[in-house]
C-alpha cells in the first residue's frame, strides 16, 4: 500500500508497525499493548513518521498514506 513511501523514507520497522495499527484505527494505548511497549514510546514512533512525512497530525499522515485528502 504504502510500501515505496516506507522505504524512501527510511521508516523504521517498528515505525511501520505503529503505522499499521494507527491506519487500522487503534489508538496509543492499545498500540502499546499490542506491541509490549510503552505509550511514550508509541509517541515518540509517531512523531518520528510526522517528522519525516512533514505531517502535522496523524490524521494527516494516515490520509497521506491511503491517498485520502484530511
Amino acid at each position: 500500500m504504502y510500501d515505496k513511501v516506507s522505504t524512501s523514507l527510511n521508516f523504521v520497522e517498528r515505525e511501520k508497525e505503529i503505522l499499521d495499527l494507527s491506519m487500522k484505527g487503534i489508538g496509543c494505548k492499545q498500540i502499546a499493548l499490542h506491541l509490549g511497549i510503552s505509550t511514550s514510546t508509541v509517541k515518540k514512533h509517531r512523531s518520528s513518521l510526522m517528522d519525516k512525512t512533514g505531517a502535522s497530525s496523524m490524521v494527516e499522515l494516515v490520509g497521506r498514506m491511503t491517498g485520502e485528502k484530511k
